[in-house]
């Protein structure tokens, strides 16, 4: 069946970003094994994401309200309604994610505190919170110097897959896979080995997903 591919780039590095090379060679290969599937990039580097001023948090409790306030407020919030409204028309988006001072960096976390806005991407009311998100499916291929791996002596430094996890499933999407780069940092061996373990997950992740499910 085809789909809808977003892939969003965490890194600044381009090209030579590791987790957006294994990223690439994933989506590639579930366009291909969905005809008629289309992919496409957003960089939150380049995306041009409105700030997150004071004046403009403070404009989206007037605009709920009813209350003017000045063009350019309502600007912010056209175009932050229109980026939540583009990452929901996805069936799937890949994350590449490279791991910051255990985090993630703080471009990808710009969008990601634009999209998640109540009412866009989620909304509240007396039986809890309702991620609008649902039905979707989200991939992180998570990269990282240091491993953060369930039962690894670093796994308790892992703000990085944990968080994209837990947002991820507050927005409403919990089908949620994970493709480990570590290390991508140290002797070049230890690196290229690295590489190829993550290209042959992507690769056993695609073949998963795209067997056919049975009846």
């Amino acid at each position: 069946m085809s789909q809808r591919i977003l892939h969003v780039i965490g890194s600044p590095r381009g090209e030579r970003s590791r987790s957006g090379m294994v990223a690439r060679r994933l989506i590639d290969g579930l366009v291909a094994a969905s005809p008629g599937s289309t992919a496409e990039t957003l960089d939150p580097y380049s995306a041009g994401l409105p700030a997150l001023t004071g004046p403009v948090i403070e404009g989206r409790y007037a605009l709920i309200e009813g209350r003017d306030v000045a063009d350019e407020v309502r600007s912010a919030w056209a175009q932050i309604g229109e980026a939540v409204a583009h990452f929901l028309s996805f069936d799937t988006v890949v994350f590449s994610v490279p791991m910051w001072n255990f985090g993630i960096p703080w471009q990808l976390k710009q969008y990601i505190d634009t999209i998640t806005q109540p009412g866009m991407a989620f909304r509240v009311s007396e039986a809890g919170v309702e991620g609008l998100g649902a039905g979707k499916r989200a991939i992180l291929v998570a990269s990282g110097a240091l491993d953060i791996r369930p039962g690894s002596p670093g796994a308790e430094l892992d703000h990085q897959v944990r968080f994209m996890q837990a947002w991820l499933g507050f927005i409403g999407i919990t089908d949620v896979h994970v493709v480990h780069l570590r290390p991508t940092y140290g002797p070049p061996e230890a690196v290229e080995a690295a590489m190829a373990e993550a290209y042959a997950s992507a690769e056993a992740l695609v073949a998963d997903l795209s067997r056919a499910p049975r009846v």
